[in-house]
């Protein structure tokens, strides 16, 4: 069996999870404990300038941002700007060539290597600058979706050419949740479903949905 398709039924897994859209739901209720559209709609967010608002929106993530990375940033505006100029706003993540793929590679690769990033929170600054394009990836995903090593951008991309696929994620989407991409949906429902957080195990609690067995090592 290709990745893409070991990919695309463990996401139909998650999605048949009985519990999912509950869970979801609870992600993005305005009154609850998580980061729900905040993550989107925070402060300022044009599309080739990175902004304060932007990395305060990724610490709603459970990440934090080391000095040395934001003075980085800050003196690295226009080498931002230029890489974000190369990468288009409106593409989604499975219609992206290998040129636009190859551009936000390079951008989280650079990202990746300042001094306290490292992948997980380069993947989610990128996602909200190009949240259509660039999914999340933390060891939860990894675990659930278990792409293969350094493909999982060209995995998902592939395993989301499925027309029925994405529609299903699409009915995750709760009221108030427009803004919300695709992408994100499902990392949520992944997150929510599989996370070990208080958070995460309270809102299963508070759902009635059980306990999920225990993943495999995540390979990041």
């Amino acid at each position: 069996m290709h990745a893409e398709e070991q990919v695309r039924n463990r996401i139909r897994d998650v999605l048949a999870d009985p519990g999912v859209n509950g869970l979801v739901a609870a992600y993005f209720d305005p009154d609850g404990p998580f980061a729900g559209t905040l993550f989107d709609l925070l402060g300022e967010n044009p599309p080739r300038v990175l902004t304060l608002d932007d990395l305060l929106a990724t610490t709603l993530l459970d990440i934090s941002w080391q000095p040395f990375a934001v003075r980085a940033l800050l003196a690295a505006g226009n080498q931002v700007t230029a890489a974000l100029a190369a990468i288009p706003t409106d593409l989604d993540l499975w219609a992206a060539g290998p040129d636009v793929l190859q551009s936000a590679t390079a951008l989280h690769h650079w990202l990746d290597r300042l001094p306290g990033v490292g992948p997980v929170i380069a993947s989610k600054l990128l996602a909200r600058k190009r949240p259509r394009l660039v999914p999340i990836h933390d060891s939860v995903v990894f675990r659930v979706l278990a792409p293969p090593k350094n493909k999982f951008w060209m995995t998902l991309g592939a395993a989301l050419t499925e027309s029925t696929l994405r529609q299903q994620i699409e009915d995750l989407r709760p009221a108030g949740g427009d803004s919300v991409s695709l992408l994100r949906l499902l990392d949520v429902a992944i997150w929510m479903r599989h996370s070990r957080s208080r958070n995460a195990r309270n809102a299963r609690r508070a759902l009635a949905v059980p306990e999920p067995d225990p993943l495999p090592r995540a390979n990041l």
